[in-house]
This record gives structure tokens, sequence and C-alpha cells, in this order.
């Protein structure tokens, strides 16, 4: 199977209201006003959705997300589905759904949206490794979440994302993806010291104008 023009990628985007709670919380006023801490995590999102969107083996991006913030990705072509509100893994769920049933056949990939530093050229190499395994996977920095799944066959991808999350993925047969400088796909921002390190890897436009660069 070829890479190219294969790939449908679903993306969870949380809405403005308690988006990146975790990183919020850990920032100063001087690093990103309190007020503009939404627009940013809505900026990382965006940022990340249109990186996706033109890596070249990208069909199709899903975004289930909220209505208050859908036209914006549907602005970059990204098809939107609602979010359940359950959880993660439900919103996952439902865009692997709509995956099957508007890309029939196509392999799927479930990919974090906080992903601050990828680029088009980091999606097309992890997903042309993917195009030779059933399952994949990358784990984030630190070895324990998962950043992206991967699944040639669709109805094969189940997705177990959440505290401890690579190792749940592994015991369900995904295979780690051995790329090469892959920090950027691993990158998940959830601290200051993320950001920090997102900022030296190199931050999207949107997130980069948030912060005044």
């Amino acid at each position: 199977m070829s890479a190219t023009g294969d790939w449908v990628v679903v993306m969870p985007v949380k809405g403005t209201v308690g988006a990146k709670s975790r990183l919020l919380g850990g920032l100063a006023d001087s690093e990103i006003p309190e007020a503009r801490r939404a627009e940013f995590a809505l900026a990382l999102a965006l940022d990340a959705v249109d990186a996706v969107r033109t890596a070249l083996p990208v069909v199709r991006v899903i975004v289930v997300t909220s209505a208050e913030v859908s036209e914006r990705f549907e602005a970059l072509g990204a098809l939107v589905r609602r979010d359940p509100g359950t959880g993660l893994n439900a919103a996952f769920t439902r865009g692997i759904r709509a995956a099957m049933e508007l890309n029939p056949g196509r392999p799927v990939a479930a990919l974090m949206s906080d992903l601050a530093s990828i680029r088009p050229r980091d999606v097309t190499a992890a997903l042309e490794l993917a195009a030779a395994i059933p399952l994949g996977m990358l784990t984030d920095k630190d070895g324990t979440g998962t950043t992206l799944l991967t699944a040639l066959s669709p109805r094969d991808l189940v997705p177990r994302f959440g505290l401890g999350s690579a190792r749940r993925h592994r015991e369900a047969g995904h295979v780690e993806l051995d790329i090469a400088r892959g920090d950027r796909m691993r990158l998940d921002i959830d601290t200051a010291d993320d950001l920090a390190a997102a900022r030296a890897l190199g931050l999207g436009p949107r997130a980069k104008a948030v912060l005044g660069h």
C-alpha cells in the first residue's frame, strides 16, 4: 500500500473553555497573559491541523471538536465532527467512525493536536513508516504516553489514550515507529518546560503570533 494520498488523520481538539489546563496553569503572565491563554491553546491546534493537512500522505483530516471553534478548522479544509464530550478516547472513536464511513478502506491515524512544533515532513515520515506495518504508534517525550496511533485497517484502531497509554497500545499490538529525529512528533505540550522545548524546535505561525514573536 502506498503512503501517498492514503491516510485519514483524526485529531481531537478541546474547545476554548478549559483547553490545555495543565499547561496554562503552569505559565506565568510574563510568558502568556491569562487573557490570551485560551487563544494560545487554539493556535497550537490550528497550527498542528494545518501541518497535517498539507502532508503528502494525507487525503483527509477529521477534527473532533466543539461548535464554538469548528468554523476555524473548517476554514483550513478539515472535516469537523462534534465532540461527544465524554473524554479523549470517545472523541477519537467518533472521528475514526467518520473516517470509516467517508473513506472506507483508507488507513487511519489518530494524532494528538497539541504537537506544537510538527511540520508536514514530520507527518509524512511517520506515515510512510506506518504504511509498512498493520498497527503503529509513537510514544511521547516521556515514553509513557502516545502521540500517534495508526492502523492500516481502521477497524483495528482502538484508542487507549490517557495515563500510561503507551503500554496499553503496545499490549494491543501497536509497534513503535522508528522515525529519525522524531522529536517534533513526540513533543506534546503539557507544561511550561514543554513549551520551552517547543520554542527551541520552532512553534507554528499562529502560536508565535499569540506569543508576540
